[in-house]
């Protein structure tokens, strides 16, 4: 389970948004600023941040540049400030990712996901899902002979139910992972990619025991996933 700290010094947002990204199976702390932030990261094992800019003493571009000296943490940046100007002094001072509020919890999981994609090592990247042997990095899933021709969504889908681990991911979430402008898109492209991604895989169509419905929220995967 990846470990987060959300770092928001409005108690409602900080709760909000921890308790979002707990639905999405994330295990939250919760820091009000900078100093308990530290703290925690002084005792605790933390995979990533997610911290608004705006924040008392010191603030979160102050903090993020702290960090990143220091740590390779995924450093997620969440504010009202959406200037071109505010993201670019953000992400030139290390952060990863920028997203203005309000955020979509599920597109916030799945910015988490991407970015820890992209700064993890790319070693136990081989999955068994099954009789499949999928390999993160060279993005393919094989079955003995049979390669199986996933397009980028496709694969994009498969990779973050393969990291979630049989847990939900909300549509909202796939969609994000799938699409550069999620907030432009149709929910419905999702339905349609895990419908072609269960054929291309040899799942039940009817009663697909690979990667299963969870009504009115999302996917899941229907069995465990081990390592290749």
């Amino acid at each position: 389970m990846i470990r987060v700290i959300v770092v928001e010094d409005e108690t409602l947002t900080r709760r909000a948004i921890a308790l979002g990204l707990r639905e999405q199976n994330f295990e939250v702390l919760e820091a009000a600023d900078a100093l308990a932030c530290k703290a925690l990261l002084r005792g605790q094992r933390v995979e990533a941040i997610v911290l608004d800019v705006g924040l008392p003493g010191l603030n979160g571009l102050s903090l993020v540049k702290e960090l990143r000296e220091q740590t390779d943490l995924a450093i997620l940046i969440v504010t009202r400030r959406g200037t071109p100007e505010a993201r670019i002094e953000a992400l030139d001072l290390g952060a990863d990712d920028y997203l203005v509020k309000p955020v979509h919890h599920g597109e916030l999981a799945a910015r988490i996901r991407s970015v820890m994609r992209r700064c993890s090592p790319m070693r136990g990247k081989r999955k068994r899902l099954g009789r499949w042997l999928v390999d993160l990095e060279a993005r393919s899933a094989v079955s003995g002979d049979l390669t199986a021709s996933l397009t980028r969504g496709e694969f994009e889908i498969i990779t973050c139910l393969i990291e979630a681990n049989s847990k939900i991911v909300s549509r909202e979430g796939l969609l994000s992972a799938i699409s550069r402008r999620p907030m432009d898109s149709d929910l419905r492209s999702v339905d349609t990619l895990v419908s072609r991604l269960r054929r291309k895989l040899g799942d039940d169509t009817v009663e697909p025991n690979l990667i299963v419905t969870a009504p009115g929220f999302g996917y899941r995967l229907g069995i465990a996933v081990e390592e290749a």
